[in-house]
Protein backbone atom coordinates (compact mmCIF):
# COMPACT_ATOMS: atom_id res chain seq x y z
CA UNK A 1 0.00 0.00 0.00
CA UNK A 2 1.47 3.54 -0.72
CA UNK A 3 2.23 6.02 1.91
CA UNK A 4 0.63 8.94 0.86
CA UNK A 5 2.18 11.80 2.38
CA UNK A 6 0.16 15.07 1.46
CA UNK A 7 1.31 18.65 1.38
CA UNK A 8 1.88 20.52 4.26
CA UNK A 9 -0.52 23.73 4.23
CA UNK A 10 1.68 26.77 3.24
CA UNK A 11 2.79 28.97 6.03
CA UNK A 12 0.11 31.33 7.47
CA UNK A 13 2.34 33.57 9.18
CA UNK A 14 3.99 36.73 8.13
CA UNK A 15 7.40 37.04 6.74
CA UNK A 16 9.42 38.66 9.42
CA UNK A 17 13.31 40.74 8.43
CA UNK A 18 14.96 37.55 10.83
CA UNK A 19 13.67 34.69 8.48
CA UNK A 20 13.89 36.97 4.88
CA UNK A 21 17.99 36.39 4.98
CA UNK A 22 20.26 37.29 1.54
CA UNK A 23 21.25 33.70 0.32
CA UNK A 24 24.89 33.61 0.28
CA UNK A 25 24.92 30.32 -1.96
CA UNK A 26 23.37 30.14 -5.40
CA UNK A 27 20.06 28.63 -5.24
CA UNK A 28 21.20 25.87 -8.21
CA UNK A 29 23.73 25.23 -5.15
CA UNK A 30 21.38 24.75 -2.95
CA UNK A 31 19.37 22.16 -4.49
CA UNK A 32 22.32 20.20 -4.75
CA UNK A 33 22.70 19.88 -1.30
CA UNK A 34 18.74 19.49 0.00
CA UNK A 35 18.86 15.43 1.21
CA UNK A 36 16.93 12.84 -0.72
CA UNK A 37 13.51 13.00 1.37
CA UNK A 38 13.85 16.78 1.32
CA UNK A 39 14.12 16.52 -2.57
CA UNK A 40 10.57 14.90 -3.02
CA UNK A 41 8.72 17.56 -0.60
CA UNK A 42 10.15 20.52 -2.39
CA UNK A 43 9.05 19.01 -5.46
CA UNK A 44 5.92 18.51 -4.01
CA UNK A 45 5.82 21.97 -3.11
CA UNK A 46 6.40 22.93 -6.98
CA UNK A 47 4.08 20.84 -8.20
CA UNK A 48 1.19 21.33 -6.40
CA UNK A 49 1.15 25.03 -6.87
CA UNK A 50 2.32 24.37 -11.08
CA UNK A 51 0.20 21.45 -11.50
CA UNK A 52 -3.24 23.81 -10.47
CA UNK A 53 -5.47 22.00 -12.45
CA UNK A 54 -5.35 18.47 -10.98
CA UNK A 55 -7.49 18.55 -7.75
CA UNK A 56 -4.28 17.03 -5.25
CA UNK A 57 -0.53 16.93 -5.28
CA UNK A 58 0.93 14.04 -2.85
CA UNK A 59 3.87 12.54 -2.31
CA UNK A 60 3.96 8.67 -2.63
CA UNK A 61 6.96 7.47 -0.12
CA UNK A 62 8.46 4.60 0.54
CA UNK A 63 8.63 0.93 0.14
CA UNK A 64 5.05 0.03 -2.65
CA UNK A 65 5.18 3.69 -4.38
CA UNK A 66 5.29 1.34 -7.91
CA UNK A 67 7.87 4.08 -9.49
CA UNK A 68 6.04 7.06 -8.34
CA UNK A 69 7.63 9.65 -6.42
CA UNK A 70 5.20 12.62 -6.57
CA UNK A 71 2.27 12.68 -8.11
CA UNK A 72 -0.61 15.10 -9.29
CA UNK A 73 -3.88 13.34 -10.30
CA UNK A 74 -7.42 14.19 -10.90
CA UNK A 75 -10.11 12.60 -8.15
CA UNK A 76 -11.57 10.32 -10.64
CA UNK A 77 -8.11 9.22 -11.69
CA UNK A 78 -9.11 10.29 -15.28
CA UNK A 79 -5.70 11.79 -15.57
CA UNK A 80 -2.52 12.07 -13.43
CA UNK A 81 1.24 13.27 -14.02
CA UNK A 82 4.47 11.99 -12.26
CA UNK A 83 7.78 13.74 -11.10
CA UNK A 84 10.21 11.15 -10.59
CA UNK A 85 13.06 12.59 -7.85
CA UNK A 86 16.34 11.06 -7.96
CA UNK A 87 18.82 13.28 -6.09
CA UNK A 88 22.15 12.02 -7.19
CA UNK A 89 25.88 13.37 -7.19
CA UNK A 90 25.76 13.65 -10.91
CA UNK A 91 23.65 14.41 -14.09
CA UNK A 92 20.86 11.27 -14.48
CA UNK A 93 22.22 9.12 -17.22
CA UNK A 94 20.08 6.67 -19.86
CA UNK A 95 20.96 3.65 -17.26
CA UNK A 96 19.09 5.16 -14.40
CA UNK A 97 16.30 5.97 -16.34
CA UNK A 98 15.32 3.05 -17.87
CA UNK A 99 14.88 1.21 -14.80
CA UNK A 100 12.08 3.86 -14.00
CA UNK A 101 10.94 3.81 -17.13
CA UNK A 102 10.28 0.31 -16.64
CA UNK A 103 8.88 -0.03 -12.96
CA UNK A 104 6.31 2.33 -15.10
CA UNK A 105 5.58 0.33 -17.93
CA UNK A 106 5.21 -3.38 -15.42
CA UNK A 107 2.82 -1.90 -13.08
CA UNK A 108 0.66 0.39 -15.42
CA UNK A 109 0.86 -2.98 -17.74
CA UNK A 110 -0.66 -4.81 -14.60
CA UNK A 111 -3.14 -2.42 -14.08
CA UNK A 112 -1.69 -0.79 -10.99
CA UNK A 113 -2.62 2.64 -12.66
CA UNK A 114 -3.11 4.07 -15.64
CA UNK A 115 -0.07 5.59 -17.60
CA UNK A 116 0.34 9.33 -16.55
CA UNK A 117 -0.40 12.51 -19.20
CA UNK A 118 3.44 13.63 -18.59
CA UNK A 119 6.24 11.76 -16.65
CA UNK A 120 9.26 14.15 -15.19
CA UNK A 121 12.12 13.25 -14.36
CA UNK A 122 13.39 15.69 -11.61
CA UNK A 123 17.38 16.15 -10.16
CA UNK A 124 19.27 19.04 -9.05
CA UNK A 125 22.09 17.55 -11.33
CA UNK A 126 20.14 17.44 -14.27
CA UNK A 127 20.16 14.92 -17.06
CA UNK A 128 23.32 13.56 -18.82
CA UNK A 129 23.51 14.77 -22.69
CA UNK A 130 22.52 11.34 -23.73
CA UNK A 131 19.32 11.19 -21.45
CA UNK A 132 18.47 14.81 -23.01
CA UNK A 133 18.85 13.25 -26.37
CA UNK A 134 16.66 10.11 -25.85
CA UNK A 135 14.21 12.80 -24.43
CA UNK A 136 14.62 14.93 -26.96
CA UNK A 137 14.03 11.64 -29.21
CA UNK A 138 11.03 9.34 -28.34
CA UNK A 139 11.63 6.25 -30.68
CA UNK A 140 15.51 6.35 -29.41
CA UNK A 141 13.90 7.06 -25.64
CA UNK A 142 11.98 3.63 -26.58
CA UNK A 143 15.04 2.01 -28.22
CA UNK A 144 16.56 2.52 -25.19
CA UNK A 145 14.34 1.16 -22.77
CA UNK A 146 13.52 -2.37 -25.19
CA UNK A 147 17.80 -2.63 -25.56
CA UNK A 148 18.54 -2.43 -22.11
CA UNK A 149 15.47 -4.22 -20.25
CA UNK A 150 17.12 -7.51 -19.69
CA UNK A 151 20.75 -6.51 -18.60
CA UNK A 152 19.81 -3.19 -16.59
CA UNK A 153 15.94 -3.53 -15.85
CA UNK A 154 14.75 -6.81 -15.43
CA UNK A 155 16.06 -7.64 -11.68
CA UNK A 156 15.50 -3.44 -10.62
CA UNK A 157 11.34 -3.34 -11.20
CA UNK A 158 10.35 -5.25 -8.34
CA UNK A 159 12.42 -6.81 -4.80
CA UNK A 160 10.56 -9.80 -5.64
CA UNK A 161 11.48 -11.52 -8.84
CA UNK A 162 13.13 -10.72 -11.71
CA UNK A 163 11.22 -9.64 -14.95
CA UNK A 164 11.82 -10.61 -18.20
CA UNK A 165 11.34 -8.83 -21.43
CA UNK A 166 8.22 -10.80 -22.54
CA UNK A 167 6.07 -10.53 -25.62
CA UNK A 168 3.54 -8.71 -24.09
CA UNK A 169 5.98 -6.12 -22.33
CA UNK A 170 7.95 -5.48 -25.48
CA UNK A 171 4.07 -5.34 -27.35
CA UNK A 172 2.85 -3.06 -24.57
CA UNK A 173 5.95 -0.76 -24.68
CA UNK A 174 5.80 -0.39 -28.77
CA UNK A 175 2.25 1.32 -27.92
CA UNK A 176 3.18 3.81 -25.69
CA UNK A 177 3.67 7.14 -26.57
CA UNK A 178 7.35 8.02 -25.36
CA UNK A 179 6.67 11.64 -25.87
CA UNK A 180 5.28 12.18 -22.62
CA UNK A 181 8.72 11.50 -20.98
CA UNK A 182 10.39 14.55 -20.01
CA UNK A 183 12.56 16.30 -17.88
CA UNK A 184 12.88 19.47 -15.69
CA UNK A 185 16.47 21.41 -15.70
CA UNK A 186 17.31 22.54 -12.09
CA UNK A 187 16.89 26.30 -13.15
CA UNK A 188 13.45 25.43 -14.59
CA UNK A 189 12.68 24.22 -10.81
CA UNK A 190 13.81 26.51 -9.15
CA UNK A 191 11.54 29.25 -11.28
CA UNK A 192 8.63 27.08 -10.99
CA UNK A 193 9.45 27.04 -7.17
CA UNK A 194 9.51 30.58 -7.17
CA UNK A 195 5.92 30.84 -7.56
CA UNK A 196 5.31 28.81 -4.30
CA UNK A 197 5.17 30.70 -0.71
CA UNK A 198 8.11 27.71 0.23
CA UNK A 199 10.31 29.44 -1.68
CA UNK A 200 11.39 32.46 0.61
CA UNK A 201 11.94 29.89 3.54
CA UNK A 202 14.32 27.56 1.22
CA UNK A 203 15.79 29.86 -0.15
CA UNK A 204 16.62 32.81 1.62
CA UNK A 205 15.27 36.63 -0.09
CA UNK A 206 16.96 38.17 -3.27
CA UNK A 207 15.78 42.04 -2.86
CA UNK A 208 14.87 43.25 -6.50
CA UNK A 209 14.36 46.86 -7.41
CA UNK A 210 11.01 48.15 -6.36
CA UNK A 211 8.92 49.41 -9.37
CA UNK A 212 8.15 52.79 -9.09
CA UNK A 213 4.74 54.09 -7.56
CA UNK A 214 2.34 55.77 -10.64
CA UNK A 215 1.14 59.14 -10.41
CA UNK A 216 -2.21 59.53 -9.30
CA UNK A 217 -5.00 59.94 -12.36
CA UNK A 218 -6.69 63.45 -12.37
CA UNK A 219 -9.90 61.65 -11.73
CA UNK A 220 -10.87 59.77 -8.53
CA UNK A 221 -11.18 56.37 -8.89
CA UNK A 222 -13.65 53.42 -7.52
CA UNK A 223 -11.41 52.35 -4.53
CA UNK A 224 -10.40 56.05 -3.76
CA UNK A 225 -13.99 56.87 -2.95
CA UNK A 226 -13.79 56.29 0.65
CA UNK A 227 -10.86 57.69 1.92
CA UNK A 228 -10.97 61.11 0.39
CA UNK A 229 -14.61 61.44 1.01
CA UNK A 230 -13.31 60.57 4.81
CA UNK A 231 -10.83 63.10 4.65
CA UNK A 232 -13.05 65.92 2.74
CA UNK A 233 -15.41 65.28 6.09
CA UNK A 234 -12.10 66.14 8.31
CA UNK A 235 -11.24 69.38 6.49
CA UNK A 236 -14.96 70.00 6.81
CA UNK A 237 -14.87 69.60 10.58
CA UNK A 238 -12.21 71.87 10.66
CA UNK A 239 -13.77 74.70 8.18
CA UNK A 240 -17.01 74.29 9.92
CA UNK A 241 -18.11 74.42 6.42
CA UNK A 242 -18.38 71.48 3.82
CA UNK A 243 -15.24 71.21 1.62
CA UNK A 244 -15.64 68.87 -1.49
CA UNK A 245 -13.62 67.84 -4.41
CA UNK A 246 -15.48 70.48 -6.22
CA UNK A 247 -14.45 73.40 -3.72
CA UNK A 248 -11.37 72.39 -2.86
CA UNK A 249 -9.49 74.74 -5.31
CA UNK A 250 -10.60 77.56 -3.03
CA UNK A 251 -9.46 75.72 -0.02
CA UNK A 252 -5.09 75.66 -1.25
CA UNK A 253 -3.85 74.30 1.89
CA UNK A 254 -6.38 71.35 1.50
CA UNK A 255 -5.96 70.93 -1.84
CA UNK A 256 -2.30 70.50 -1.39
CA UNK A 257 -3.09 67.98 1.88
CA UNK A 258 -5.43 66.27 -0.74
CA UNK A 259 -3.31 66.02 -3.88
CA UNK A 260 -0.18 64.14 -1.20
CA UNK A 261 -3.25 62.04 0.30
CA UNK A 262 -3.39 60.44 -3.09
CA UNK A 263 0.21 60.17 -3.93
CA UNK A 264 0.49 58.54 -0.75
CA UNK A 265 -2.15 56.51 -1.37
CA UNK A 266 -0.91 55.20 -4.44
CA UNK A 267 2.37 54.46 -3.23
CA UNK A 268 1.27 52.32 -0.75
CA UNK A 269 -0.91 50.44 -3.27
CA UNK A 270 2.53 50.16 -5.28
CA UNK A 271 4.19 48.54 -2.42
CA UNK A 272 1.12 46.29 -1.93
CA UNK A 273 2.01 44.69 -5.14
CA UNK A 274 5.21 44.66 -4.49
CA UNK A 275 4.73 42.40 -1.63
CA UNK A 276 2.51 40.10 -3.12
CA UNK A 277 4.83 39.72 -6.41
CA UNK A 278 8.38 39.97 -4.29
CA UNK A 279 7.02 37.64 -0.77
CA UNK A 280 4.01 35.30 -2.16
CA UNK A 281 2.55 35.28 1.03
CA UNK A 282 0.37 37.68 2.90
CA UNK A 283 3.27 40.12 4.42
CA UNK A 284 1.18 43.16 3.43
CA UNK A 285 -1.48 42.67 6.19
CA UNK A 286 1.34 42.24 8.71
CA UNK A 287 2.63 45.77 7.84
CA UNK A 288 -1.14 47.08 8.35
CA UNK A 289 -1.85 45.76 11.51
CA UNK A 290 1.39 46.73 12.78
CA UNK A 291 0.72 50.39 11.31
CA UNK A 292 -3.07 50.48 13.51
CA UNK A 293 -0.85 49.00 16.39
CA UNK A 294 1.41 52.16 16.50
CA UNK A 295 -1.42 54.59 15.23
CA UNK A 296 -4.11 53.32 17.32
CA UNK A 297 -3.21 55.13 20.62
CA UNK A 298 -2.95 58.57 18.75
CA UNK A 299 -6.13 58.03 16.82
CA UNK A 300 -8.19 57.19 19.97
CA UNK A 301 -6.93 59.96 21.86
CA UNK A 302 -9.28 63.09 22.26
CA UNK A 303 -9.03 65.75 18.98
CA UNK A 304 -10.58 69.13 18.90
CA UNK A 305 -12.02 67.59 15.27
CA UNK A 306 -10.97 65.06 12.37
CA UNK A 307 -8.95 67.30 10.88
CA UNK A 308 -6.36 67.38 13.81
CA UNK A 309 -6.98 64.01 14.39
CA UNK A 310 -5.81 62.78 10.84
CA UNK A 311 -2.58 65.21 11.65
CA UNK A 312 -1.76 63.80 14.81
CA UNK A 313 -2.05 60.35 13.52
CA UNK A 314 -0.75 60.76 10.13
CA UNK A 315 2.26 62.73 12.29
CA UNK A 316 2.75 59.21 14.65
CA UNK A 317 2.57 56.66 10.98
CA UNK A 318 5.89 58.51 10.21
CA UNK A 319 7.59 57.71 12.90
CA UNK A 320 6.71 54.45 12.81
CA UNK A 321 10.08 51.92 12.74
CA UNK A 322 9.25 48.68 10.90
CA UNK A 323 12.83 47.13 10.98
CA UNK A 324 11.31 43.85 11.63
CA UNK A 325 9.13 43.41 8.35
CA UNK A 326 10.87 42.11 5.43
CA UNK A 327 9.74 45.57 2.94
CA UNK A 328 11.57 47.59 5.44
CA UNK A 329 14.03 48.25 3.41
CA UNK A 330 11.50 49.53 0.63
CA UNK A 331 9.41 51.42 2.89
CA UNK A 332 9.09 55.28 2.16
CA UNK A 333 6.91 58.05 4.09
CA UNK A 334 4.48 58.27 1.17
CA UNK A 335 4.01 54.43 1.78
CA UNK A 336 3.55 55.53 6.03
CA UNK A 337 0.74 57.84 5.15
CA UNK A 338 -0.85 55.42 2.54
CA UNK A 339 -0.87 52.83 4.95
CA UNK A 340 -3.69 55.04 6.95
CA UNK A 341 -5.65 56.13 4.07
CA UNK A 342 -6.05 51.85 3.24
CA UNK A 343 -6.60 51.84 6.55
CA UNK A 344 -9.34 53.92 6.29
CA UNK A 345 -10.63 52.23 2.63
CA UNK A 346 -10.48 49.09 4.96
CA UNK A 347 -13.15 50.83 7.66
CA UNK A 348 -10.62 50.63 10.50
CA UNK A 349 -9.89 54.19 10.68
CA UNK A 350 -12.14 57.03 10.65
CA UNK A 351 -11.00 60.72 10.87
CA UNK A 352 -14.73 62.06 11.98
CA UNK A 353 -16.51 61.16 14.74
CA UNK A 354 -20.30 60.26 14.27
CA UNK A 355 -22.55 62.23 16.36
Amino acid sequence: MIDVIEIADPPTRSLSAANVGVSLISKINILKVIDPDEWEVFTLELASIWKKQYARAVRCGGAGDMGRDVIVYQDDGSEWENFQCKHYGAPIGVAEAVIELAKLVYYSLKGEYTLPRKYYFVTPQGVSAKLLNALNNPEKLRSELIARWDKTCASKITSTQVVPLSEEINKYIKEIDFSIFDHLPPIKLIELHEDTSYHINRFGASFPERPAAEAPPQDLTSNEVIYTEELLRAFSEQEETEVTVDNLSTHTKYQEEFSSARRSFYSAENLERFSRDWLKNNSYLKLTEECYDAVSPVLNNDHKNGYKRYLATLTQATSINYSSHPLHSYIEIKDKKGLCHQLVNSKKIRWVEDE
